[in-house]
């Protein structure tokens, strides 16, 4: 066989990183520093070995190579010598299978290979086989796993604060045994990347009959999600519960029209003197697993979304310049939209991509009093009471008039609920928490002065006219 120097490309060995399964079945290593490399689509194995001089060399034989053609087995070569971090310096050209044949039996009888597959992250051939398992021996200390090692975690660690939360909210112990066993594979196999938001209990975790349609979904089924409702309806506190109940960890991106589909994949890199590509925390998320917030998606442009068709097909894939990325069996997308006026850049969503999810629509509010009861921890029943009041009167004006819909606002009222709690319940605070955080909201004068007065009339007469509602009423310029 004839070796020639060789030039690596950086972006498609790196590219191998995890996905060194999808070519390789074994990697078996003598004690005198030679591998054996069994791959997918050849008959014969290849080899990596020392030279004299101590320097790394391969062998193999493949049609393209015995043609003269570049073929992608070096980067493979490549990636396990990176491994071993060790430089391969060449690599065989225009071998004829002849030569290769004669070259492998030439390693076969002089050396006794043992499999290092785990060393790798491959699975050894024998695990599942029922011949007699082949020992395994360590590769040198120069060596180093194809893949890092996912530091295990603690699944129980909550456990029982997050069981008892599901018993509350009526989940079935079907779900939950679901959820356990998830939980427990992935406190195993799925690392926290510390640029990634960690799983956390929400402040206020989510409460309502959505929560176990979106576990059946996500835990049973193994089903992405499209949240759709408005705003303040929870649709980020469902998010974060899911991945406070599996321990998984989120990656955030916020919709925009500006946003490329190469934005979203990564980004070209140059290190040490070599070309690279940076996946973004997306691809990461991908790769690794984790849950994937997709806010505002109905913002992004036809050509983005397009490009996760195949991530939530059957091909579970994510296509970048460095190649495929296979999805993690627990990477869950969770995509949502805001819907109603005053979303300004949205857009529909391609139909194609919306029959990839199962869909759910969020209440605007489930059982208003329990949840700001439930969020803020307000009881005072007079505080609720006039709370929900201004909710239904501001409701009231959206359906019938069609105005004052940046009124329509859960944050606000739980802000207001907060107030309530550290200030105090009285005409004053409530005049405040009228104007501060609901009706203020709203930018169009006349919407203004039409919510002021029903709020008057519905639900708080006590309202004090303003010296600039009173101009609005006589129709002076304000």
């Amino acid at each position: 066989m004839k070796l020639a120097k060789i030039k690596i490309n950086a972006i498609g060995v790196n590219s191998l990183k995890g996905r060194l399964h999808e070519f390789v079945t074994a990697i078996d290593y003598d004690n005198s520093s030679t591998y054996r490399i069994t791959l997918k689509n050849l008959e014969l194995p290849a080899y990596i070995f020392k030279d004299s001089s101590g320097d790394y060399r391969a062998i193999h034989y493949c049609e393209q190579n015995e043609n003269g053609v570049s073929c992608n087995h070096l980067n493979i070569f490549a990636y396990i010598c990176q491994q071993l971090k060790e430089p391969i310096e060449k690599f065989s050209i225009k071998g004829s299978v002849k030569e290769m044949q004669t070259t492998a039996n030439e390693f076969q009888d002089k050396k006794t290979f043992v499999n290092v597959n785990t060393q790798f992250g491959l699975v050894s051939p024998c695990e599942d086989a029922e011949e007699e398992e082949v020992e395994e021996k360590e590769i040198p200390a120069t060596a180093a796993p194809a893949s890092e090692l996912v530091e295990k975690r603690d699944w129980k660690k909550g456990w029982n604060s997050i069981k008892q939360y599901l018993l509350d909210e009526e989940i079935s112990p079907t779900i939950i045994n679901n959820v356990e066993n998830r939980r427990k594979e992935i406190a195993e196999t799925v690392p926290l990347n510390n640029m990634m938001i960690p799983p956390k209990k929400p402040h206020f975790p989510y409460h309502g009959s959505v929560l176990k349609r979106a576990l059946r979904h996500v835990v049973s089924l193994n089903k992405d999600l499209l949240l759709i409702g408005g705003k303040g309806t929870g649709k980020d506190t469902l998010i974060q519960t899911i991945a406070w109940i599996l321990g998984l960890p989120t990656v955030l991106n916020v919709g925009s029209k500006d946003i490329t589909k190469e934005e979203f994949i990564g980004e070209p890199a140059f290190r040490n003197g070599e070309s690279a590509f940076d996946l973004s925390l997306f691809a990461q998320a991908v790769k690794q697993g984790a849950v994937a917030n997709l806010s505002e998606v109905n913002m992004l442009a036809g050509d983005v979304t397009s490009m996760l068709h195949p991530l939530t097909d059957e091909n579970k894939q994510l296509t970048t310049p460095v190649g495929t990325i296979e999805r993690n069996q627990n990477f869950i997308m969770i995509a949502s939209m805001n819907v109603g006026n005053g979303y300004a850049g949205t857009r529909s969503l391609n139909d194609a991509f919306k029959d990839r999810f199962a869909v759910i629509r969020l209440p605007y509010v489930q059982e208003f009093e329990e949840m700001i009861r439930s969020k803020t921890g307000l009881h005072d029943t007079h505080g609720l009471t006039f709370l929900k009041q201004v909710k239904e009167a501001v409701d009231q004006l959206i359906q019938e008039e069609n105005q004052g819909h940046a009124a329509a606002t859960i944050r606000g009222y739980i802000d207001a609920a907060n107030y309530f709690l550290q200030i105090g319940i009285n005409n004053e605070t409530k005049e405040e928490i009228i104007e501060d955080y609901v009706i203020n909201k709203v930018e169009n004068i006349d919407e203004y002065m039409a919510l002021r007065q029903v709020i008057r009339e519905d639900a708080w007469s006590s309202l004090p006219i303003t010296d600039e509602e009173q101009q609005y009423i006589n129709g002076e310029n304000i």
